[in-house]
């Protein structure tokens, strides 16, 4: 079975992209890691690209 190939950053119940990180004394909270960080910080910069263009210009905000 390969890898699935990303492009968007997926759901939190994606098991192959996400990873849960424990957290001691909190029980109500859940973090969630990407496995791979450099994918992570393409998808991210990606997702930034489309939201920025489907802003105005005066909207815009800086690079991420």
């Amino acid at each position: 079975m390969s890898q699935p190939i990303y492009t968007a950053i997926p759901d939190t119940s994606d098991t192959n992209y996400w990873t849960t990180k424990p957290e001691t004394g909190n029980v109500r909270s859940t973090t969630f890691v990407p496995k791979d960080k450099e994918l992570h910080q393409q998808l991210r910069v990606k997702a930034w690209a489309v939201i920025q263009a489907s802003l105005t210009r005066k909207n815009r905000k800086g690079h991420y």
